[in-house]
């Protein structure tokens, strides 16, 4: 019985294999609806297609079906239309269609990016009323010269949504000075990176160049601070180049705590009063009070920037310090960074 079901299977084969031949020695003089064939049994082995329907689903046959001349569809139609293959005119019809949906998801792009521009201004004022962080943001990133390495990396965080200061912002910047601000050094800083000023105010961060005179001591020749104190002849604060770009992130981060309000405007400023009582006695501060220096107004060499409270993360995240020796030769930022871990270790 298994025996003569074989038998009859392969009789059935033999009579498929007998009627594709046939039709193919038929389209001897029809090389185009030939390739269509020839390409749909390589698809067919290398079980691209797994149904002789799924041939109108391939988008290479669909172009050959479309291109062939008249002669060559109507032996298509005669012979492979016959055994199996799809219906030319249902497979036209197909392509017209999709050809139809692409122009119109393209023409409602088109709509969607004019509606965008025409209202786009409006919805960005509602927002900013909900936001006004949001607000400050957008102001400064206007006043920022155009393409900047301040104003991309604004506009970048802008477009992953990080507007509020926080953790996420700090790693933000931190990250995207790591990647993009490799070029970015003291000089461009001096040129680009806020307000030029006459004179420090309290709670404020500041970038200038300073040579101490005379040479006691190592110092940084390019300071970012954040102003603490002040009389006529010094000022001091934090330099934040004293430490490691990680451990900066983390005392930014709870300095946000001490601002005199939340909007990061030109003048938001670190309440100093209460903070220099904290740096004392708070051990989440030990590197603030590490890193606390004191400077004469006497050996500032270039102008003082007033860095914008929005940038303060990408300030602190760039290279910009450069240490020297008392000898004045020049000092490795890890070197000194490891001396500032240490003496916080060690409680001094």
């Amino acid at each position: 019985m298994a025996e003569e079901r074989r038998s009859q299977t392969l009789k059935r084969a033999g009579v498929e294999e007998k009627k594709i031949f046939k039709s193919l020695s038929k389209l001897q003089r029809y090389p185009k609806v030939r390739e269509i064939f020839t390409e749909a049994a390589r698809l067919f082995r290398k079980g691209k297609l797994k149904n002789i329907k799924d041939i109108s689903k391939d988008r290479n046959l669909n172009k050959m079906l479309s291109d062939l001349p008249y002669e060559d569809k109507k032996m298509y139609k005669k012979h492979l239309q016959k055994i199996g293959f799809p219906s030319i005119d249902e497979t036209l019809k197909n392509i017209q269609k999709t050809r139809t949906a692409i122009k119109l998801a393209g023409k409602k792009k088109d709509e969607i990016k004019q509606v965008k521009q025409r209202y786009g201004e409006r919805i960005e004022e509602f927002t900013e009323k909900k936001n006004p962080i949001l607000k400050t943001l957008n102001k400064h990133i206007k006043y920022l010269g155009e393409q900047s390495f301040f104003q991309k990396a604004h506009l970048a965080a802008k477009q992953s949504s990080i507007i509020e200061r926080s953790e996420t912002s700090i790693d933000f910047y931190r990250e995207y000075a790591i990647e993009y601000g490799t070029g970015f050094n003291f000089r461009d800083m001096i040129r680009e990176g806020g307000k030029r000023k006459s004179n420090f105010l309290l709670g404020r961060m500041y970038f200038y160049k300073y040579r101490p005179d005379p040479v006691e001591t190592d110092f940084d020749l390019y300071p970012l601070m954040f102003i603490l104190d002040k009389s006529e002849d010094h000022f001091s604060g934090i330099n934040f180049h004293y430490m490691n770009p990680r451990s900066r992130g983390m005392l930014l981060e709870n300095m946000f705590l001490y601002l005199n309000k939340v909007d990061y405007a030109a003048n938001q400023k670190l309440l100093f009063n209460s903070f220099i009582k904290v740096i004392r006695n708070n051990r989440k501060f030990r590197y603030a009070k590490q890193c606390y220096r004191q400077y004469r107004y006497s050996s500032i060499e270039s102008r003082i920037i007033e860095v914008h409270p929005l940038d303060w993360e990408i300030a602190m995240s760039v290279d910009t310090e450069r240490f020297y020796s008392s000898t004045k030769r020049r000092i490795r930022s890890r070197n000194v960074w490891k001396k500032t871990d240490i003496n916080v270790r060690g409680g001094q």
